[in-house]
């Protein structure tokens, strides 16, 4: 093989490792820009509140929180994520167990109180984040028909580490974790449009 040939041969083997580094680096450079303009959050119409997102999440308080939608909430006194229904009931009637192992739903009377019939009265259920740990168990019992769907699990980005890669994102077995835009940057997408990257 002459000379010639193998510098020929060297500096086509260069300008392609050249070339295709830098293909990497504006690749890492898009991807990196795409990661600043998009976030991790859960499709609530995909998730089945498996409790990966307790158990998957970087952090050892996941990020993942469960979230009441107050306009979809019945505010009813027998409240399926509130309650464990299948508890002993006490002499009112009522379950005595709770469906969060955490107690991180907590409920509190709104409007009147109607003394002589408890079941005129209506109840604001809200979600003490230190104390929930993204486990999903009030979610699945809101879902219809027992519930109204409105509690839902979401990332709450005031804990989360924004990572490159998500891991709930990657062991979630509905796909429900995808990438959205930054709240308040771009118009909300559709969530179905986005998928698992």
């Amino acid at each position: 093989m002459s000379e010639k040939t193998s510098r020929r041969k060297f500096i086509d083997l260069s300008l392609r490792i050249a070339g295709l580094t830098g293909i990497g680096v504006a690749a890492g450079l898009l991807t990196n820009r795409s990661a600043k303009s998009s976030v991790f959050q859960v499709d609530p119409s995909r998730c089945a509140a498996c409790d990966l997102c307790r158990t998957s999440c970087v952090l050892s308080h996941s990020a993942v929180k469960a979230v009441n939608d107050f306009t979809k909430c019945g505010y009813c006194q027998l409240c399926p994520a509130y309650y464990d229904v299948a508890s002993q009931p006490d002499e009112n009637g009522l379950p005595t167990g709770k469906t969060c192992p955490q107690d991180a739903l907590k409920r509190r009377v709104v409007g009147e109180i109607d003394e002589e019939d408890p079941n005129n009265n209506y109840y604001e259920y809200t979600i003490d984040e230190e104390l929930c740990d993204g486990c999903g168990k009030c979610v699945k019992v809101c879902k219809p028909p027992a519930g109204n769907g409105s509690l839902h699990l979401e990332v709450r980005y005031n804990r989360c580490d924004e990572c490159s890669s998500c891991a709930i994102q990657l062991v979630c077995p509905e796909n429900a974790i995808v990438r959205i835009p930054v709240p308040g940057m771009a118009p909300a997408a559709e969530y179905g449009e986005t998928g698992k990257s």
